[in-house]
């Protein structure tokens, strides 16, 4: 993988009616090796993240100036520009934004940005060739008198191994990543990974680095939650995506903001919504050998009406019938392979087939209902809590989350909501897609919609008759052999993707297109 660094963020936000938001966004690329110089090979996500940034941002009602491949010159024309729209609106600012993405590194603990066509031979040569990271956010704190937000995308272990080698005063105290920066009163400064460290770019052929992908989803679903909300969940993702790597990358934050603000709108989502983020709790139990299970989702308990109640489903979701369902825990994610691999390895079971998708944090596949009881079985005696699958009533309660549409979002399956073939996804039809690729429902689950066909507990009922109404596994009348799935997955339709869905296979087999995520009691 390229290695990738991202600085994060100094924010002002109060949100008067008429307040301005503005923001700076500069996406640095094209750069080519200079074999006299300090070597800075090109970057395909920095142009790209930029542009998906100012995009999201604009949707949020930023007014944005947007740069790429840009030199110094152009750079600080950008910076001056910014700094006169800031003092244009001083007392209408709630928001200064400034997102950076390509090269950077650090020097004497001072941060660089590198723009395109440097040429740096020694160390005195820094200040002229390269920005400092501070050159902006001094315009952000001097003309904006509410909050400022800098993002810096800037550590792709910029520094060849050569330079970083070198002694005798040629660039002797040149490092990867940056030097922490502290944030200044009402501000909130986030770096991709800890200080001094190097972060992960995204898997080869990924449109963006990995910590700007996962902020871009979460700034697109999570914009009317708090700040700390979004960054604590782009911490979730992009620990769980490099947790299989030889080091994991840790987002980092410096904070001191006086209120609770957001990127959008606060609290612009239905109250069931809201209350059902404020009242779910997220954990994770450790495991004995070391390391943590699956992150778990507190489900309150309810009463739901199960099956096709939009009309026009499939004989085998009738008759519609009102289940209660105790309070439970749901797996956040369809388990990975990731984790999937610490139990086949400490059991000595063979490692499911990933068909050359990749392994980490995708969710796992070629498992069969029997490897996924052995799983749950596995994790309840190395955490000593009861793990299982969830029952199919279960499912399609936590899946709905309190909706009675189709989909949890609506009765349209839309535009790249999901992974399934037809959902608008780079993935669809073609393989899954990391866990978390798309948005929660209102429970905080990922991935009830496509992805991969997930495993039930129950055996397979070809209809609704005669069904239990309290959530349990239905065993009478059923043969054993055939086991629920429900879910969909990134090769079928949409409609067999809806909540109400349902399919089924025998015990025994294993498919690229299930998998399971685990259910466990509180």
């Amino acid at each position: 993988m390229m290695f990738h660094y991202l600085l994060v963020l100094i924010v002002v936000l109060s949100l008067p009616v008429q307040a301005a938001r503005l923001a700076l966004v500069i996406g640095n690329g094209g750069y080519h090796v200079d074999s006299n110089g300090l070597g800075l090979a090109y970057l395909s996500n920095p142009v790209n993240d930029a542009k998906d940034m100012a995009k999201v941002l604009r949707n949020l009602g930023f007014d944005v100036i947007l740069r790429t491949d840009a030199d110094k010159k152009t750079m600080k024309k950008a910076a001056r520009q910014f700094g006169k729209r800031l003092r244009h609106f001083r007392q209408q600012t709630d928001v200064g934004l400034f997102y950076y993405s390509g090269h950077g590194f650090q020097h004497n603990k001072v941060n660089y940005l590198v723009p395109l066509r440097v040429d740096i031979q020694h160390e005195v040569d820094i200040e002229d060739e390269a920005l400092r990271a501070d050159y902006v956010l001094r315009f952000m704190k001097h003309e904006n008198k509410g909050v400022n937000i800098v993002i810096l995308d800037a550590c792709r272990k910029s520094i060849p191994e050569h330079f970083l080698r070198k002694k005798k005063g040629f660039l002797d105290d040149l490092r990867s990543g940056l030097a922490e920066m502290k944030a200044p009163a009402n501000s909130l400064i986030a770096y991709a990974t800890q200080p001094n460290t190097d972060s992960w770019s995204g898997l080869p052929g990924e449109r963006n680095s990995l910590y700007t992908k996962h902020l871009l989803a979460k700034l697109r679903s999570m914009s009317h939650l708090s700040m700390m909300n979004v960054f604590f969940a782009v911490r979730d993702q992009v620990m769980r995506e490099t947790e299989a790597e030889e080091i994991q990358q840790v987002p980092w934050e410096s904070v001191s903001l006086r209120k609770m603000l957001c990127f959008g709108e606060c609290g612009n989502v239905s109250t069931t919504q809201a209350n059902s983020f404020r009242e779910n709790k997220f954990f994770r139990d450790r495991l004995q050998n070391g390391g943590f299970g699956p992150e778990m989702v507190r489900i309150p308990a309810g009463r739901f009406r199960m099956g096709d109640i939009q009309g026009g489903g499939h004989y085998d979701e009738n008759p519609v019938h009102s289940v209660s369902v105790s309070e439970f825990a749901m797996g956040k994610y369809e388990v990975t392979f990731a984790e999937y691999d610490k139990f086949a390895q400490a059991t000595g079971r063979k490692k499911p087939d990933d068909e050359g998708w990749g392994r980490g944090n995708r969710p796992v596949i070629n498992v069969s209902w029997n490897d996924a009881v052995a799983y749950a079985k596995w994790l309840s005696q190395q955490t000593g809590k009861q793990y299982r699958l969830p029952t199919e009533a279960e499912w399609e309660y936590a899946a709905r989350a309190g909706t009675k549409t189709k989909y949890w979002w609506g009765n349209k399956i839309g535009n790249n909501r999901a992974n399934c073939d037809g959902c608008g996804s780079r993935w669809d039809n073609k393989q899954t897609a990391p866990v978390g690729s798309f948005s929660a429902n209102p429970f905080g689950l990922y991935d009830t919609v496509g992805n991969v066909w997930e495993w039930n507990a129950d055996p397979w009922h070809s209809n609704y008759k005669n069904a239990p109404n309290d959530g349990r596994v239905w065993e009478t009348g059923a043969d054993n052999s055939y086991r629920v799935l429900r879910g969909g997955s990134w090769g079928y339709y949409p409609d067999y993707c809806r909540t109400a869905g349902r399919y089924w296979d025998t015990s025994d087999d294993r498919d690229q297109f299930i998998g399971f995520r685990v259910a466990a009691r509180l």
